[in-house]
């Protein structure tokens, strides 16, 4: 089975709302993610019901009202994103994002520090 995937900005803000939460309603979604009203609610909606179609969220009418979850794990679809950007841009090689990422700026020292930690931890398991 085709693993759905997550294309837009609002689709990850709205999935990592779920995935923290479990379970919403459009509105408790739409007033979490544009509590300033930036987005119309109606967006949001339309969204939303995509992602049902697209197998990302699940819906289950509670009384009066649609609730949806998450239909996809969070680790799942992470590991898949980060393959894909990692086949486009650096040739499916894990290791290139990591010299990348360690050569660049935007790594701290705490980041660094982070990293030869689990690098360390992982070579001995």
């Amino acid at each position: 089975m085709m693993h759905p995937t997550l294309h837009s900005d609002l689709e990850w803000r709205i999935m990592k709302y779920l995935w923290q939460e479990e379970r919403a309603s459009i509105r408790n979604v739409w007033e979490a993610l544009f509590p300033e009203g930036e987005k119309a609610y109606t967006t949001v909606q339309t969204y939303m019901e995509r992602m049902v179609e697209k197998g990302l969220l699940t819906k289950e009418k509670i009384g009066m009202v649609n609730f949806y979850s998450p239909a996809v794990s969070e680790e799942e679809t992470l590991a898949r994103a980060t393959d894909s950007f990692v086949k486009k841009v650096f040739n499916g090689s894990f290791g290139l994002l990591a010299a990348f990422l360690v050569d660049s700026d935007k790594l701290d020292n705490s980041d660094r520090e982070e990293l030869r930690k689990l690098i360390e931890q992982h070579s001995k398991e």
